[in-house]
């Protein structure tokens, strides 16, 4: 094939995937602009590399890892996780309650994620906010599906010890259903 014959399969191909793609960088990050990065980033990284993708019916999980690696790369450090943590800090210093449950429970929900690796962070999102089935982040993953059941199950552990602690720092007491309910109201529309 020539160049121009790999970039217009390639931007095919991400045509199919791009509002999805950027929507998970945007849900990965939890803010517009650095979603936008993460994504750029990635599709750049993904366009250079497209040449060696020899099998283009694996081109959705590909193109995930490559955007998977580039958020790990960008935003996995010790210096991020002080920054957010600051971020958190600041919101709840603010005072007052947001009149929108559904903006609250975001941010709660985004407090929790923080305290999952860069891994576990990604495969919360795919899973929960992706709708990605086991059997699909397996294959991403590269791994088999009673593995990524496990994982998923530890990272939602931690994101309920958040919430929980979180709660008793309040003086509320949050019961599973409600941790349950915040997951849901940070799901995607049905188009």
């Amino acid at each position: 094939m020539q160049v121009n014959d790999y970039a217009s399969r390639f931007w095919e191909l991400l045509e199919c995937e791009h509002q999805r793609a950027r929507a998970y960088c945007l849900r990965l990050v939890g803010n517009t602009d650095d979603g936008d990065d993460v994504y750029q980033d990635a599709i750049m990284k993904a366009y250079r590399g497209f040449a060696a993708l020899r099998d283009t019916a694996v081109f959705r999980p590909w193109l995930y890892r490559i955007i998977n690696n580039t958020y790990r790369d960008r935003f996995a450090s010790p210096w991020w996780r002080r920054v957010l943590a600051g971020v958190y800090d600041l919101e709840s210093a603010a005072g007052g309650e947001d009149p929108s449950h559904q903006y609250d429970a975001r941010r709660r929900v985004a407090y929790a994620l923080d305290a999952l690796s860069a891994e576990e962070r990604i495969l919360v999102t795919l899973a929960e906010l992706e709708g990605w089935k086991i059997s699909e982040l397996a294959g991403l993953l590269t791994t088999n599906e009673a593995v990524v059941k496990m994982r998923l199950s530890r990272a939602r552990g931690k994101m309920r010890e958040r919430l929980l602690k979180l709660g008793r720092k309040r003086g509320v007491t949050l019961m599973n259903g409600e941790i349950e309910q915040l997951c849901c109201a940070t799901k995607p529309e049905k188009d």
